[in-house]
């Protein structure tokens, strides 16, 4: 834990005989906690994983940090080595780390370093333990898409549709108000972007129906959901849009939002120019 000593063991990890590397993990076990959670530690602990090249000195490794993985998962520097364990150890004694990506996903996911662990099982994962910790992940997702945290768990950068799909069906109901949130309106954004035209016609349907559309419009985040839904949309949900837009046209030059959905409405549809109040 020395900031200059950890270099050395550093290098003996690395360039060591297979024997010595185990004298090092097996001197390192009783506190390898403590020394993951260190500053300097953490970089010898992730150099033992990346280096160990046998089953023992792998199944040593997962005996010492297991059953302290939440506490790991969530330090800042300790999240480090759990991440590389993901990218390191053979999935079945990383099946732990797996096993509490599910059971604790919210925990997880809504942590400032857990949720670069939850995306780290998500590029891992074998398959059983990745469709486990999406089914999760999507269960959650009206609470994720809230959070500072959780609303980054990139299942909608995968773009899958039936991921996409399974997303705006755990949102249906609610997109107004999640539209209206920092966070959530930012993963709405992502499920248009996604290219399924099915996901942009359900958004745009709820939208528009809303009560609180005039709201939306001069929203300094919803604004962009609506942009967004012009420039991605096809002929039948931009004919809904202007339809629903064109009657409040007199008041989107009254605030910066409403101008730029007014600027983007005029650049997909310039015949509804006609509409505008005259000067």
């Amino acid at each position: 834990m020395d900031p200059f000593g950890n270099y050395l063991v550093q290098k003996l990890v690395q360039y060591g005989t297979g024997e010595q590397r185990a004298a090092l993990i097996d001197g390192t076990v009783e506190r390898m906690v403590e020394v993951a959670l260190n500053v300097h530690g953490t970089r010898v602990v992730q150099k033992m994983v990346e280096c160990a090249d046998s089953a023992a000195q792998q199944s040593a490794l997962c005996a010492a940090l297991l059953p302290s993985i939440m506490q790991l998962i969530r330090d800042m520097n300790a999240n480090h080595v759990v991440q590389r364990c993901l990218a390191a150890l053979p999935a079945e004694l990383a099946a732990g780390i797996y096993d509490r990506a599910v059971s604790d996903c919210l925990a997880i996911a809504t942590h400032r370093h857990g949720c670069c662990v939850l995306q780290r099982c998500l590029d891992h994962a074998p398959a059983p333990h990745r469709e486990e910790i999406i089914g999760e992940v999507v269960r959650l997702a009206p609470k994720l898409v809230v959070d500072p945290f959780g609303n980054y768990v990139y299942i909608l950068d995968l773009r899958q549709p039936p991921l996409t799909h399974a997303v705006v069906q755990a949102l249906r109901g609610g997109f107004a108000e999640l539209s209206l949130q920092k966070f959530s309106s930012n993963v709405i954004e992502k499920c248009l972007k996604s290219g399924d035209p099915t996901a942009v016609a359900v958004v745009a349907n709820e939208l528009t129906a809303s009560e609180a559309f005039a709201t939306l419009l001069h929203d300094p985040f919803a604004n962009y959901v609506i942009q967004t839904l012009l420039t991605v949309g096809k002929d039948d949900v931009v004919a809904l849009l202007v339809a629903q837009i064109t009657p409040h046209l007199p008041t989107l030059r009254s605030t910066l939002y409403g101008k730029r959905i007014q600027a983007k409405l005029l650049k997909r549809c310039p015949a509804t120019k006609a509409a505008l109040p005259q000067r």
